[in-house]
Formats: C-alpha cells, structure tokens, sequence
C-alpha cells in the first residue's frame, strides 16, 4: 500500500506540477488517479472528484513527494542529469517550434528539433515525411523498437540492415526476403532454412551459385527434380569431363551422377535421369533406365559399354534377337575364358568362323569341321574332318576350296579312285588321272585324261606311252605307234627304255610293218638278248617276211618322232606352282643366273597364235619393268624359254587380298585404308609414268607379310584383253570393268580408279557392287549400292571417298589417284601424317 502510495503520489506530483493541460497528454495522470481511488480514504467522492484534491495541504505535500520520486526516476534512468533538459513545457514548446518549421516545410529541421528535444515519436513522424526513413530507423532502433526500425530500414533500400535486426528478432523469413533483396543470397538461404522453409532456401542458394547447398536444401524440400538439376550444375562446375584422369575425382563424379540419376528418377522424369547417367558415362545404371522404358535395344547397346555381356543378351531377347543375343553372350563368355560354352553361343549366333577356331582349341575337330563348313572355308574344315577320319566330308570340303590334290587324295583313302581321278584331273594332274582309269579299266577315261597332258609336260612321255599302250591294245596301230614315238621321244635304246621299244617293235609288227619290227627286235636284243620273249618274235617276224616278202607300209605308219623343245636347261627352274588365273599359270622358280627366288608366270599358248599379241607383251612388260616401287610387283624379266612365253616378277611373301577376303570376309576399317592408301600411291606412280593397269582387283594386288600392299600385272590386261579378241579363250565375268572399258571405249587412267572404287567396296563390304544379273549392263547403267548399307560401320567420308570412284562418268571421278589420298587425310582417316611415297 505504501508504494502505491508513493507511486501515486509521484504521478499525482507530476500531475499536479504539469497542469491541467498536460492531463489528456499522459495516460499517466489517469492511472496515477486510478491508483489514488483505490488506496483507502482516498477514493473519488460523490461528485466524482478526488478527495486528496480537496485538502491543499496535503495534495501540496504529495505534489513535492511526487516531483522529487520523479526525479529521482528520470536521473536513474537518463544516467544523470542533461544537458539542454527540456521540461514538459519546453516539451510543448519544442512541439510547437517543429510543427512551425514544418509548415514552412522546413520537415527535416522540425525533425532534428524534435530529435534534440527528445521528442522522439514526432522525430520519426517528421523523418519520415522528409524523405528519410534512415534516420527514422535509427531513431527506432534506439528506442528498442526494433521491428518498426527493420520495417524502415526497408523502406530506405538498406535491407541488410533491415534484414540483420529482422533476424536478431526471430523474423527468418522477413530477414530473408531483405537479404535477398539485398543480393545476399546465401544469407537469405540461412534465413529460409531457419523458418524451415527448404526449398526457397535452395532457389537462393542456387541463385548464388552454392549448388551443393541447394541440391541438400531441395532435397530435404523433397523437390526432386531441383535437386537434381543442382546436382548436375555441381558435376559441370566442378568436375569438368576434360580435367585431368584422377582416380579419387572420378569417383566422386560417378556418385553426383548416380545421385542425380535417383533425383530424377523421384522426380518421374527416367529420360533427365538416363541423360545424366550418359553424360556420366554410367552406361550399366543408364541401361537398367533404358530398360524399364522398354528400349530394349538401346540397353543392349549400354550393357554392352559396360561390360555386361549377359544383361545385354537378356535386352536383346526381348525384342528377339536370338542371333545378337547369343554373339554377344559368345563374346562375353570367350573373354572370361569359357571356350566351351563361347562356341555353342557364337556357333548359334551363326558366327561360324569364331565357333569353329574355339571347337578347334576345344579339340573337338568334328564340331569345329561343321562350323568351317558353315562358314565357308572348306579348307579348314577338311582338315579338321580329316582329323576325326570322317575322309568323304574331307574330300568334298577340299573340292570346294579348290584343293583339288588334297580332295583326291582324301577320295584315295575313302576307296573311291573314280572320284580321285576326277580331281587329279581338275588339279591339272591328268597323267596320274589316267593312270587311275586305265588301272580300273576305265579306258575311256584314261584317254581323255591322257591327252590333256601338255607335251612341256614333265609327265608327257609316261603319258604318251600310256596312251600308247592303250590304243595297242585296241588295236588302233596307227595312234599307238604315234603316241610310242612320242614316248620314246629323242632318247637313245638303253636298259631303262627298252619296254617302250619292245612295244613300239610289237605294234609295227602287228601293222605289218615287219622291217622295223624286225630292226626294233635286234636293236632290244642287242642291249638285253633275253628281254621278254624278243627273240621268239624276231624269228616269227623273219619266217613271216621270207613268207610274204617284204610290205608296203601304210603311208604316214613309219616311225615319225615329233621334234620337241630343246633340252637344253631353261634360265628359270620351277620349284612348284602357285597359282593360276586368266593370265597364265604362276610358278614359284630360281633364277639360276642371278640365283634368286623368283614368281615366274606362264602365258597361255593363245599367245603363239597371235605375233601381235607377243610383241605388245614385250613392249608392255618392258614398259612395266621400268616402275620401281614400294608398292608394285617389280619386273624383271620377259621372254621364251621352252617354248612357252613367260614373264619373270618379284617373288612377294604373302597372299592375294581376295584370298584374305575369302577367310575373314571383310577387312577392318584400319585396314582397308591402309590399303587405300597403299594401292593409291602405286597407281598414281604409274599413272604419272603414262602407264594403265587395266584390271586393278583383289586378286591382283598381294599383301605381303611386313603389311605392304603390292598391284602385280601393270600392262599385261591390255595383251590378254588382244589375244582373247581374237581366240576363243574364255574370260571371267567383267566385275572390276569400268563403264567405258564394258563399251569399248577409249580409256585412261580414270578406268583403274573405277575398278580401285569396286575393289575397296568389296574390301570393306565383302560383296561386290554388282555381282548378280547382267554385270555389264549394271557397271554402265545402275546407280552403286551405298556399301554403308551391307556395313552400317564404314565411315562415311570413306563411304563416299567409294562413291565417287564408282562414278559412271569418268569426269565425275577422282582425277587422280592423289586426290584420294588428299581426302583421306582432310578426313582424318588415319593418313593425316602419312605422305604417299612415289
């Protein structure tokens, strides 16, 4: 009760000090007044009125008490006494000096009065109609009130202070829309996530460029799709694809990506998700994505740039591709080192070739021979079937390989020497052929098979004596006496002829010619008096001719010896054969002259029919011997010998590009420019040496064993092309022939960069363009095929680099050889430093 007394005793001091008028002004008089009721004996009286006014003694006795509390009050909370204090009507005073300069519209004035006099309400009032919520702020702040400060801080563009004070008051989310206004993003996130506010939290972050705090703050927001996108910023800016090939950075590259690949795939969208997982190069993840949006080839694909060879297959199955399926299942299981099961997955797949080569490592000959023979290469598969004893699918796979002296020889085992001779004949081994048939009284035979036997012919005698004894026994005198002839040949009656002389005496005298039966008998019987039964028959042939006397013999029946090629030993002796095409026989021969290994090629024997013919291959085979080449089969010599006309060439060490397309089908990319580029220098050499080659093709071009390519046969399509014009000697269908060549026409060098085109689409393809139909009629009138269609794979400057070689007008073809090597290399296809040499 006392200090309420004391309180309203000072209130009522203060009250009673101020006046009357200062009453309305202070809600503290009104509550001064209602404590005075409330104290005892000073309640309000009838009237309404306070009684402790009534009595002046007293009421001036609380008025002093109460000016001295409030003193006492304003010194304790002012710090003492002030300078320039204003009393409540120097108060009034000030009011009315700032409302004055207001109206003068001195407001930023009447603001600072207001502002020294402690009027610190009318200071804001008048800070702010001034234009300056700045000062109005501070004015507040001092006065504690802090949210009206921040509201003016605000409003004076200063929001990071409006935001600091919004903060220290608990008000986040107001102190974050300042700091981002502010361009404090960061600290607006702060705010945000302090009123729980996550995912505008993440817009700032993001906004400031902190896209890992964003990607955590939408995460937590459960904004799926935001946070991956930040994700995938952070992966852009800090982990650039191009940097350096660091282990620990890759890592964690792998896990942001695959993070973000499970942000997008919460967020619905699997496409952003295989996207990133892509540009990740996380094809196993992104494959499963692809899976469950059922593109099933295309996670075939990804599997398979992951190393997932069976998770590929199982893709592949879904869309039915059972042959994909099981190659790449092969694959897979043939680099784990499971050959087993990799060739019944390759041999299903129907890569016959791989299949076999594991069957054969497997040693499972039998099964490795099915799969050669399915592929195609018959020689592979008769050896292995050869191997399990199974000699009649031998033979038969050799016979399709064209190794017709293995098939015969396989047919020899296999008990059949009528199919053996078949292929003996076919091998070009006619003599043994006939042997064969006339030892199984296959007469007939024997003689067509006798007289393919060539008379340079190593196996003529043996063949003529054959045929000899043959028509003798027939009864054909006439052309056994011939064929003895032959057989006897030059030779001089020794010990080692002296059958053939026996049955040359037997056949004159069976012809009646009894002189030189007689003359063949004493000539035996002087060498080898008891020979056979020689000496019976040359007393019956005397008796006889005492008989009869002596007979005219049948014009043209006398022994006539054919003139043969001289015995004399050739330049060139031949080693073996190694091959025969439209151009002759190709032998492997030393040069006993020079002593070197040479490939030593016989011309047909059209070519003695036709002088012409032989003096343009002298010229053109002299024309060749003067290319000097890397890339070219060198020349060396031309001529006669035995009277055969050969062509002595550059032994090379290697194999036809047709004989390696026929075992692997096509050649690699790297390869086959290889060769492009190889082929191109040569033809360009010659070329510039005014020299076409005419018939440039795979089986004219080796590949030699340190990796070179090498065109044989400059100059010689030209002669071959003469004498087939005028012989009935048969050509091959005209694949490689340009437009013009097909025609007629004059041509030039442009006709061998057409056949170059047809021979590296057949290189790259394993086809030929036209290979079906009237071949003619499509090298002059239909459009090429693009070979990218039978190879999806092939390049396409290389694709086109084909194309135009295959032009049907030579003007719309490479002009030159070298132009194709320039586009190879403004192509970058594995030329670019290399320099064509020539």
């Amino acid at each position: 009760s006392c200090g309420m007394a004391l309180l309203a005793a000072a209130a009522l001091g203060w009250l009673l000090a101020a006046g009357p008028s200062s009453a309305p002004e202070s809600g503290l008089a009104t509550d001064a007044a209602r404590v005075l009721a409330s104290l005892p004996g000073l309640g309000p009286g009838r009237d309404g009125s306070l009684p402790v006014l009534a009595h002046p003694a007293l009421a001036s006795g609380l008025a002093g008490l109460g000016l001295a509390l409030l003193g006492f009050v304003w010194v304790s909370a002012r710090g003492g006494p002030r300078a320039g204090r204003v009393d409540s009507r120097g108060a009034r005073r000030t009011a009315r000096q700032a409302a004055s300069l207001a109206r003068r519209d001195e407001v930023l004035a009447a603001a600072e009065l207001c502002l020294e006099g402690e009027l610190l309400d009318q200071a804001v009032s008048y800070f702010e109609a001034a234009g300056e919520p700045a000062r109005a702020a501070e004015v507040r702040h001092d006065q504690n009130r802090f949210l009206e400060s921040a509201e003016l801080y605000a409003k004076a563009g200063n929001f990071e202070s409006a935001g600091t004070i919004l903060a220290s008051q608990g008000e986040f989310v107001r102190a974050a829309q300042c700091y981002k206004k502010s361009g404090r993003h960061t600290v607006a996130g702060e705010m945000y996530e302090q009123a729980g506010d996550a995912r505008r939290a993440g817009a700032c972050y993001a906004e400031a460029g902190f896209h890992r705090q964003a990607a955590e703050a939408y995460t937590r927001a459960q904004c799926w799709g935001e946070a991956a996108r930040a994700l995938e910023q952070v992966i852009t800016d800090e982990y650039p694809e191009t940097g350096p090939d660091n282990g620990r950075k890759q890592r964690e590259r792998r896990t942001l990506v695959e993070k973000a690949a499970m942000l997008h795939e919460q967020a619905g969208d699997l496409g952003a998700a295989q996207d990133i997982l892509l540009r990740g190069r996380c094809h196993g993840p992104a494959a499963e994505i692809a899976l469950r949006l059922e593109q099933y080839a295309r996670a075939a694909e990804l599997f398979l740039e992951a190393r997932d060879g069976p998770r590929a297959a199982q893709a592949l199955r879904r869309i039915g591709e059972e042959k994909a399926a099981a190659r790449v299942l092969g694959q897979h299981h043939r680099d784990q080192g499971e050959d087993d099961e990799a060739a019944h997955q390759l041999e299903a797949a129907g890569e016959f070739l791989d299949a076999g080569d594991l069957y054969r490592k497997l040693e499972e000959f039998d099964r490795a021979g099915e799969c050669y023979e399915l592929h195609g290469d018959g020689v592979q598969a008769a050896e292995m079937f050869q191997l399990v004893g199974e000699t009649v699918r031998a033979a038969g796979n050799f016979e399709r390989a064209g190794r017709y002296l293995d098939a015969a020889q396989c047919w020899a085992k296999a008990g059949d020497p009528a199919k053996q001779a078949e292929l003996l004949s076919r091998a070009g081994r006619a003599f043994q052929a006939g042997e064969i048939h006339h030892r199984e009284g296959h007469d007939d035979e024997a003689i067509k098979a006798l007289q393919q036997v060539s008379a340079q012919s190593g196996d003529f005698p043996a063949a003529a004596a054959l045929l000899g004894s043959i028509f003798r026994s027939r009864g054909l005198h006439s052309l056994a006496i011939k064929k003895l002839d032959q057989a006897v040949g030059d030779a001089e009656l020794g010990r080692d002829n002296l059958d053939l002389h026996y049955q040359l005496a037997t056949v004159h005298e069976a012809a009646g010619e009894l002189e030189k039966a007689i003359e063949l008998y004493e000539r035996i019987l002087a060498i080898d008096y008891h020979h056979a039964d020689v000496d019976e028959r040359l007393a019956k042939v005397r008796k006889h001719l005492e008989d009869v006397g002596p007979m005219t013999p049948t014009p043209g029946a006398g022994v006539s010896r054919e003139s043969t090629a001289s015995a004399t030993p050739g330049r060139y002796e031949i080693l073996g054969e190694l091959g025969r095409g439209g151009m002759g026989i190709v032998y492997k021969a030393r040069d006993t002259v020079l002593d070197r290994v040479v490939a030593y090629k016989v011309l047909p024997d059209a070519f003695k029919e036709n002088p012409q013919a032989l003096k343009n291959f002298l010229r053109e085979a002299k024309s060749a011997a003067q290319l000097n080449h890397p890339n070219i089969v060198t020349v060396y010599d031309a001529g006669e010998q035995a009277g055969r006309y050969y062509i002595a060439m550059e032994f090379v060490d290697g194999t036809t590009l047709r004989e390696i397309l026929r075992r692997r089908r096509v050649i690699s990319a790297s390869g086959l420019v290889q060769v492009l580029r190889q082929m191109c220098a040569a033809l360009a050499y010659a070329h510039e040496k005014k020299i076409v080659h005419r018939d440039v093709k795979t089986a004219n071009t080796m590949w030699t064993r340190d990796r070179k390519a090498k065109i044989m046969d400059f100059g010689l399509a030209r002669v071959v092309e003469e004498v087939r014009n005028h012989t009935t000697l048969v050509s091959g269908t005209p694949y490689y022939m340009s437009p013009e060549q097909t025609l007629g026409r004059n041509i030039d060098h442009r006709t061998d960069i057409y056949s170059l085109g047809v021979t590296v689409f057949e290189l790259a393809t394993g086809a030929l363009p036209f290979r079906e139909g009237n071949v003619p009629y499509h090298h002059v009138h239909t459009p090429p095929p693009d070979p990218r269609e039978s190879n999806p794979e092939l390049a396409e400057p290389l694709a086109k680099i084909i194309l135009r070689c295959l032009q049907k007008d030579p003007a719309e073809r490479f002009q030159s050889t070298r132009e194709i090597i320039s586009e190879l290399r403004e192509s970058n296809l594995g030329v670019a430093r290399d320099r064509a040499s020539g």
